[in-house]
């Protein structure tokens, strides 16, 4: 499945996506940039930040060789024999649970509608953040453009008819980069994350287009043990990758690794929600990345 189509996808949602030495890029947030897909390898040594930062660009987080950046992890299913004995033993129980509770299957994005927006609003309520004014009209946006996007898989698991879970998935190339989930507070005790995620699984990973899973590179926030352990218990690998965070020049010369590292642990004992965690996290790796000679 070609990048394109994921590229796309988020110009229609209104991202802003350039293509630079064959890399695409997208702006994830305001004035900072990501690689479609995240895990797109960077060489270091012959890149140049400035040439996706432009003139007004701020930051930019990509995946790089082990040696050029924070040493990090990628999560990832592989396993073409995917089923209930890949998983461990304590989140097989769980699953059993969840696939007795709760039915699980495809969705076509665009029926997700009201309830999809609410486990999403939900979610970003828990998390101590507050609902931008456009959160509806987005997201029924997002819902409808990746209805029609080819590269899109919906899935979703449902309790005594309620939605309890979904998530959205993005295929480039042979790999499936699961993007969002979300679940039901009032619902988790039914286990509808481990039957959906363990029917999706099993359903791509028979598939002879599809060569892995990714659900993620190992986050800038400080999430705790718990989600790392229900992937791993899920199937999920952490396979070994590099992690870069580049700032524009001249913010670079004004924030030295050492002040950078200073405003991280200083955020952390402000409150603040997921974008300050996030900001902490990307000063975290800066400060602790090594530093590179580039090619001239």
């Amino acid at each position: 499945m070609d990048r394109q189509y994921h590229a796309e996808f988020l110009q229609r949602i209104g991202h802003d996506v350039t293509e630079h030495n064959g890399v695409l890029w997208f702006d994830v947030f305001s004035r900072a940039y990501t690689t479609i897909p995240y895990d797109a390898p960077i060489d270091c040594a012959s890149f140049d930040p400035s040439s996706v930062l432009g003139k007004d660009g701020l930051m930019l987080r990509h995946s790089c060789p082990v040696d050029q950046g924070v040493v990090s992890f990628q999560h990832v299913v592989t396993d073409k024999n995917y089923g209930m004995s890949t998983l461990i033993s304590r989140a097989r129980n769980k699953t059993r649970q969840g696939l007795r509770l709760c039915t699980a299957g495809q969705i076509d994005p665009i029926e997700l509608g009201e309830a999809g927006i609410r486990l999403h609003a939900e979610t970003i309520i828990r998390q101590g953040r507050k609902l931008p004014h456009d959160f509806e009209a987005y997201w029924k946006k997002y819902f409808e453009e990746a209805s029609k996007s080819p590269c899109v898989t919906g899935w979703a698991a449902w309790h005594e008819g309620e939605l309890a879970a979904y998530l959205l998935s993005f295929r480039v190339g042979s790999t499936e980069y699961v993007s969002i989930v979300r679940s039901s507070q009032k619902k988790l005790e039914y286990k509808p994350n481990n039957a959906m995620l363990f029917t999706f699984l099993e359903a791509m990973m028979a598939r002879e287009e599809i060569s892995e899973v990714s659900i993620g590179l190992q986050s800038l926030q400080r999430e705790g043990g718990s989600l790392d352990l229900f992937k791993r218990g899920m199937g999920f690998q952490e396979r070994p990758i590099g992690q870069r965070i580049e700032l524009r020049s001249s913010l670079s010369t004004a924030l030295p690794r050492p002040v950078a590292s200073l405003a991280a642990r200083t955020l952390d004992y402000l409150p603040g929600g997921e974008k300050q965690a996030r900001l902490s996290g990307a000063l975290k790796w800066y400060a602790s990345q090594p530093k590179l000679r580039r090619a001239a």
